[in-house]
């Protein structure tokens, strides 16, 4: 829907932006009265008149007049005398003797009077001084000295009062020969307005009409004509008129014409309510301009947005005034053939007879985008060339912007977790919902207008936005705010429900009303997602990825967006409206949003069929079952989905595993990474009933392989192995029980995995982790995950096996603090929120989250790299949230006992059974999902 423009508007003798304007009612009822001052003038007024009228209800003060001080009545001393040569100081009073103390000696006297003539003196000496001495006692000008004397202000109160009605009195008189006020005067008068006076070359036909206001105004101004004309159409409009009267000419045989130059109307340029018109506007100007200009008619266009700024703040809050000027074209060929003479013609003449011809659809889409009969669409050449032109000129204000505002953004908008505060800005990812009208149209000075709102589910803004988000920005249009239904509710329930979402990330959620931050933000941020709406839709094209723009496909599409080419829509991604969940996508929500319960109906199948040795079963080898108690209390939750009830985490079995290893095709999971992940791997085991012979002795290679079989499979049995390496790294050489081989002091150990992995002759299952042993080598870690994938991707380009296997990364969980003292759950992510801590003497807990996000970070970019990786896509395990909400069950827990005690304690590993199994309880659903995605040849979904 185009803007509905108004008629031309003349403007006459323009005032000031910051001149009031005079009160025209009061002024006849009083023609000799000055216009009323400005608002922050009257205000100081008012101030003024308050102290005015107090004084003049207030008794008169002679010199003999007492007045209440320090709770007794004293002789009142003239104000004058608070003001002596000698400084005024304190009253005291001696036997009833009234004094002044000056702080340079002052004087002291028992007549108040006799000070009144001294000073009189005093003044009057000092004006025969100024004005010669020989002059007569009583000449005028003693008698003016004299009068001046009497008339001086008595009071400390009446000095305030006397200085600032001489301050309001200059102040008026300034004003008084303000152009502002002067003209209306004049108007008001009836004198003849000036218009502005300007000596241009040519009117709009023959020359530039930009110009400038009188100097003395001081301030830019901008009428199109030089009396004071403001065009309300569109330049696009008013350019075709233009170029169908030198096309008769051209067609008559005129083959010069002098240039003309078509510059923005102030209603495009300042329209706050609808960039997206605004902006196609003036691209549709800028296509007729370069058209006719192939044809040699000289109609050019630069839309001087700038020149419609008001005020000289700087403050252009629009995105059109920042556009480039006049826009960037230099990098983009015209289309030779596009439009020629005999088309430009059609085009203006079937805008111009159109029912709005500032509809910048006429110029952009003549023949329309959309075949109805077929519900396909072709944007034509026409559009086609202007496509580029938009994402360029908006990537250029998209640079600008972060130049100008990045510190700002930093700080307000993008305001980092405390948890982050020591990080760099690489470190923060943006993800922006942006919520706007179906179509624009509406204007927030009306009181009512149609805005169709249509929000999205919850569950697709958690499908497309990453957990690894640091900052979750929702905007809304104002007039989206304002007229949409359901659109600012639907905004606060985002922003409770992205609280919950995301525990860690920085929550905001604005009405932006400067449409220049509004665009900005969608541009620039990492992750964009829009419902349906006209107000997502250019920012979407100038993007690079990781865009989800909603569109309504049914009965047909509601937006050129899916018509695009080819090279823009692998930038981003349109689903279709309203979206469907498709069987699979339960991995990305599942776990995310929960809470333990207590379920003593399930423990039974929470214990093992036999004890883990060592030190992880410590706890549960001396535990002593009572009727009360009968199992250890951390074996007695169950997790449960507090939204998405459809993606339960249930407790796996063997032949739930054995069913999905099947159904891949997968003869071997291996586990690669530090002692959590050797936990996870003996919780594994350990559930499947083939624990025995893992020894956890320190002086033992932890290595191990385990035969599972599944009878009634294809596959027949699977390979369970583990590999130590506690940075996903490996030195070249091989450590031993007590000499490890890795890390900045040699203490880790990274037993050799690539190989073994790589060579691997049937498909598997790898499920991969680091973070632990990097304490707060932040780039360490970054470059270590980086040749990781360098790994898996050369393993699949060495062995063609490779690229079938199923990968899954699992997030890295931090410890508890003081866990000898928990022996519950955590309700919520507030309650462990305080307690997190960090630092070397924590073993860098507090690092963990941030590693866990760039490896997200890193696995998005690495599965949106379809056609140039080898490797395949990697999932993500994340169990994060449900392990931080366990403060019990850990080796030093309060259930370990007094005989599993550890010195020192150890409150990031977890005694088995215990919360590590709902890890591969969720491996498995997982896992179920992946052969879902697959089966269904469902587009892969980067993981989020």
């Amino acid at each position: 829907m185009s803007l509905q423009w108004p008629k031309v508007v003349q403007h006459q003798a323009t005032q000031p932006p910051r001149a009031h304007k005079p009160n025209r009612n009061n002024m006849a009822r009083n023609n000799n009265r000055q216009a009323d001052p400005p608002a922050s003038e009257r205000r100081s007024y008012g101030r003024i008149s308050s102290h005015i009228q107090k004084q003049q209800h207030d008794p008169p003060v002679d010199d003999d007049s007492t007045i209440p001080i320090t709770g007794t009545t004293r002789q009142l001393l003239p104000p004058s005398v608070l003001r002596n040569p000698g400084g005024g100081g304190a009253y005291s009073n001696n036997n009833n003797e009234t004094k002044v103390s000056g702080i340079n000696g002052g004087f002291a006297s028992s007549d108040a009077n006799q000070h009144i003539e001294l000073r009189s003196r005093r003044i009057s000496a000092r004006s025969r001084a100024k004005f010669g001495s020989d002059e007569k006692k009583d000449s005028w000008m003693h008698t003016a000295a004299d009068k001046l004397a009497d008339w001086m202000p008595r009071t400390p109160k009446a000095m305030v009062v006397t200085f600032c009605a001489l301050l309001g009195i200059a102040c008026i008189a300034q004003l008084s020969y303000h152009p502002a006020v002067t003209g209306a005067l004049e108007s008001a008068g009836g004198v003849t307005q000036r218009k502005l006076q300007r000596n241009p070359t040519s009117a709009e036909e023959g020359g530039n009409p930009d110009f400038l206001d009188d100097f003395d105004q001081r301030r830019r101004r901008a009428a199109d004509l030089p009396d004071g004309t403001v065009f309300s159409e569109p330049a696009h409009t008013r350019m075709c008129r233009s170029i169908i009267t030198r096309l008769d000419a051209f067609d008559a045989g005129t083959t010069s014409f002098e240039q003309v130059i078509f510059t923005e109307s102030e209603y495009v340029c300042r329209n706050p309510d609808s960039p997206y018109t605004s902006v196609l506007n003036m691209f549709a100007a800028q296509l007729l301009h370069e058209a006719n200009n192939q044809i040699g008619l000289n109609v050019d266009y630069t839309h001087r947005c700038a020149k419609w700024e008001r005020f000289c703040t700087g403050n252009m809050t629009t995105v059109q005034f920042h556009l480039p000027d006049p826009l960037s074209m230099n990098a983009y060929a015209w289309q030779d053939g596009c439009i020629d003479a005999a088309m430009l013609r059609t085009i203006c003449t079937n805008s111009l007879a159109s029912a709005d011809p500032t509809d910048p659809d006429n110029i952009l889409f003549p023949s329309g985008y959309l075949d109805t009969d077929t519900n396909t669409c072709n944007l034509g050449c026409y559009f086609n060339q202007v496509l580029p032109w938009l994402r360029n000129n908006l990537r250029i204000v998209a640079t600008d912007w972060l130049n100008t505002v990045e510190s700002r953004a930093l700080t307000f908008w993008l305001r980092n977790a405390a948890e982050f505060s020591h990080r760099e800005k690489d470190d923060m990812e943006v993800s922006v919902v942006g919520l706007s009208c179906a179509e624009e149209g509406c204007d927030m000075t009306q009181e009512s207008c149609v805005c169709e709102f249509t929000p999205l589910p919850n569950w697709v803004y958690a499908m497309h936005i990453p957990r690894s988000s640091t900052n979750v920005a929702i905007v809304v249009s104002p007039t989206c705010a304002k007229f949409g239904e359901g659109c600012t509710l639907h905004a606060q329930e985002l922003y409770h429900f992205f609280h919950t979402l995301y525990p860690r990330a920085d929550i905001t959620y604005n009405v932006i009303t400067a449409t220049s931050s509004w665009y900005m933000r969608m541009i620039t941020a990492d992750v964009l997602v829009c419902p349906p709406g006209e107000g997502c839709l250019l920012p979407a094209i100038a993007r690079d990825a990781y865009t989800y723009v909603y569109e309504k496909t049914d009965p047909t599409v509601s937006t050129w967006l899916t018509c695009v080419p080819d090279n823009y829509l692998t930038r981003l991604t349109v689903p279709t409206y309203p979206p469907a969940f498709v069987q699979g996508d339960c991995r990305h929500l599942r776990a995310r949003i929960g809470a333990w319960s207590p379920d003593m109906a399930l423990a039974p199948s929470l214990q093992y069929s036999s004890p883990v040795d060592g030190y992880l079963g410590c706890a549960d080898t001396n535990f002593v079952a009572t009727a009360e108690d009968p199992y250890r209390p951390p074996t007695t939750y169950r997790w449960d989905e507090s939204v998405w009830a459809t993606c339960p985490v249930e407790v796996m079995t063997k032949n739930e595993l054995c069913t999905q290893m099947d159904r891949l095709g997968l003869t071997r999971m291996l586990f690669v990474g530090d002692h959590t992940t050797m936990t996870q791997a003996v919780s594994l085991a350990s559930i499947l009933g083939q624990n025995s012979d893992i020894s956890l002795d320190t002086s033992v290679v932890p290595n191990f392989t385990k035969t599972i079989t599944c009878a009634g499979t294809t596959i027949g049995s699977f390979e369970l192995s583990y590999i130590r390496n506690d940075r996903l790294e490996e030195p070249g050489t091989t450590p031993s029980p007590g000499f490890p081989n890795c890390g900045p002091t040699n203490e880790q150990f990274c037993y050799p995995w690539s190989t073994d992995y790589s060579s691997f002759a049937g498909k598997q299952l790898l499920i991969m982790n680091t973070g632990y042993h990097w304490a707060d080598d932040w780039q360490g870690y970054i470059t270590n995950f980086q040749n990781f994938v360098g790994v898996i991707d050369d393993a699949a380009g060495a062995n063609a096996m490779r690229k079938n296997d199923v990968l899954m990364f699992r997030t890295s969980v931090p410890g508890h603090k003081e866990c000898d003292l928990h022996n519950g759950v955590y309700a919520h992510y507030g309650e462990y929120c305080p307690r997190i801590v960090n630092g070397a003497f924590w073993h860098w807990w507090g690092e963990l989250p941030p590693y866990n996000d760039y490896a997200i970070r890193i696995i998005n970019e690495w599965n949106l790299l379809n056609t140039v990786k080898n490797g395949p896509n990697i999932e993500l395990l994340d169990p994060w949230l449900m392990s931080v909400l366990r403060p019990d069950g850990h080796l030093s827990g309060s259930d370990a006992g007094p005989s599993c005690t550890l010195d020192p304690k150890e409150c990031m590993l977890y005694s088995l059974p215990g919360p590590v199994d709902w890890w591969n309880h969720l491996l498995v659903q997982q896992l179920a999902d992946v052969g879902t995605h697959l089966e269904n040849s469902n587009p892969m979904q980067a993981w989020r």
